[in-house]
């Protein structure tokens, strides 16, 4: 069978079976790494390992003294350098090599050389990456990631990224151009997913991933790594946390996914330059006076100064990719507290707002010409299909459900993480892309949270107040007669449209809105009401009186009947007007 296969190679020109199906090889080369492996074989395995692999006829007869003294000599001197003695010799070297290369795939193919390799010496851990390039010329890659699968599980874990080591097949390291791809905070739907249940902080997980991910295929030392990301991280910080995670039974699906993740982002236009953003200057960012706006555009409490600064944080850290605390303004406020504060943010948050500052961001980025880039992106999720990994996926989140949660407890995140059997940040994140809708305020509470205004905004646009109040000259009390919102509501509306308000009937006489004669025939021939009057001229009943006072038409004292403005019969005949007061 070994004889076939040499003869398969030779006559295709071409070897693409077993490892080589992911990368074919040309003959020349496949058959080199055939003699390479076969050389190291001679040279160094056991007689037991050898009797264990091959035919026990043909073990028997390469292991019998040579006949021919002057091969055996030579090849006693220099074994597996140069061609063996005997056929039978040969034999052996190529069953043994094709032991290890008709291996279905390049990881059982390292598992049958770690074999091979812990029988020719003592300690594993003493051979390298680059061990096999003693072994001969012209190795194919092939075999150089069959012996790194082969090493793998004594590599330290940072060079198990390096060498890509759960790859279908793994490489030696390059360099790359990958750090304007990656944000110094792993991306949070990642992070979230690879979160351990206890042991590590998610402020020291996310920069560490961010950093692993850099390394991974990559010939960048720790300390570069996590330099070219901003340098949120030291390398002695990131090697810590890997060892950390090379010791849980999750690393290798955690490897796994960062290698999936590399190769993306090596075959992909990533649509944000993360490098860019982490130079931006953010001191301009969402002032206190466009809080203040998007709060009473949004129906929003403003809160206290430490809700302000956590948006804004939140917001920064969005934008740039950096942790928090890098944004300008951060201060008064330890980590552990700036995640319970964001947490409670996170239950707060509607639609609405998170579509006002999604807007700021966009404005923030346009302002530093920045026009072609999304606010925020993240790889696809899908990278992780079949991955069992540590920490939950938010896409199992009932939301509708959450939701209620939220709108129903006084410290609802935790609570809805504990009912939901997930964790805080699975919850916040699910919040943060899909706010829950805010539940109908009581009268008391949408005065103090500005919710009434957030109303009137809505139901009386600027256009739509300037049409009713400057075009058709109605009063503030009539259009809350049409509208339903109080005349002081509208009056601080007026105040934030920036629309003068009128001070009294000299406004109107400008307009020749209220006539002399027409308000003497209304009001003192036909007896009508002050408030009739002025609900048919859409002004109050004290604009009304106002005018009574300016064309010196005397008012009727209070405490009759009101006037109603319809004919009646008398029993003996024609209409008249009831008179009143």
């Amino acid at each position: 069978m070994a004889q076939m296969r040499l003869m398969d190679i030779i006559e295709n020109g071409t070897a693409a079976f077993g490892p080589y199906a992911i990368s074919p090889q040309p003959c020349q080369t496949a058959l080199a790494d055939v003699r390479a492996i076969g050389g190291r074989v001679l040279a160094d395995l056991p007689e037991p390992d050898i009797r264990n692999l091959v035919p026990t006829d043909i073990a028997a007869d390469h292991l019998t003294v040579e006949l021919d003294f002057e091969l055996a000599q030579r090849a006693s001197d220099r074994p597996g350098f140069m061609a063996p003695p005997r056929a039978v010799s040969t034999a052996v070297a190529v069953v043994i090599a094709l032991h290890v290369l008709e291996q279905p795939d390049a990881r059982r193919a390292g598992e049958a050389m770690r074999g091979l390799l812990e029988a020719m010496r003592e300690e594993l851990w003493q051979i390298s990456a680059t061990s096999i390039d003693s072994w001969g010329r012209s190795l194919s890659p092939v075999l150089q990631g069959v012996h790194l699968a082969a090493l793998a599980p004594t590599l330290r874990p940072s060079e198990q990224l390096r060498h890509r080591t759960a790859a279908p097949l793994p490489s030696r390291p390059r360099t790359t151009g990958r750090a304007r791809k990656i944000p110094s905070m792993f991306w949070p739907a990642w992070a979230v997913r690879f979160t351990p249940p206890d042991g590590i902080y998610p402020r020291v997980l996310a920069p560490a991933l961010a950093a692993s991910l850099l390394i991974t295929g990559s010939n960048i030392t720790l300390e570069d790594a996590a330099g070219h990301l901003g340098s949120v991280i030291d390398g002695t910080e990131v090697s810590r946390v890997l060892q950390f995670l090379d010791d849980q039974p999750y690393w290798p699906a955690m490897t796994t996914a960062l290698v999936r993740l590399a190769d993306h982002l090596d075959t992909v236009n990533v649509p944000v330059d993360y490098r860019r953003r982490r130079r931006l200057d953010y001191t301009g960012l969402l002032p206190h006076e466009r809080w203040r706006e998007i709060c009473r555009s949004t129906g929003t409490s403003p809160g206290t100064g430490r809700r302000e600064m956590i948006v804004r944080c939140q917001l920064f850290q969005r934008i740039s990719g950096l942790p928090a605390e890098a944004a300008p303004g951060y201060h008064g406020i330890n980590e552990a507290q700036f995640r319970a504060a964001s947490a409670r943010d996170a239950a707060l948050q509607t639609p609405e707002l998170a579509q006002a500052l999604t807007k700021e961001a966009q404005n923030f980025l346009a302002d530093h010409r920045i026009r072609n880039e999304p606010v925020a992106w993240r790889p696809p999720l899908t990278l992780l299909a079949g991955l069992d990994l540590p920490g939950p996926d938010p896409a199992r989140i009932d939301v509708a459900h959450l939701h209620r949660l939220i709108r129903q407890r006084k410290n609802p995140v935790q609570y809805a993480a504990d009912t939901l059997n997930t964790n805080i940040e699975a919850i916040r994140l699910v919040l943060d892309e899909q706010p829950a809708p805010a539940l109908p305020p009581t009268p008391a509470r949408a005065k103090a949270t500005g919710h009434t205004r957030f109303k009137a905004r809505q139901a009386v646009p600027k256009e739509k107040f300037t049409r009713l109040y400057l075009d058709e000259h109605l009063s503030l009390q009539r259009i809350g007669d049409l509208t339903g919102f109080s005349r002081r509501v509208l009056a601080d509306l007026a105040r934030e449209y920036d629309i003068p308000l009128r001070d009294g009937p000299q406004d109107y006489r400008r307009r020749g809105t209220v006539d002399r004669e027409w308000m003497t025939e209304q009001y003192v021939v036909q007896r009508r009401t002050l408030p009739d009057l002025a609900r048919e001229t859409g002004m109050s009943t004290a604009n009304m009186a106002r005018w009574a006072h300016t064309h010196k038409i005397p008012l009727r004292p209070r405490g009759g009947r009101k006037s109603r403005h319809r004919a009646t019969c008398h029993r003996g005949g024609g209409p008249h007007f009831r008179r009143s007061a």
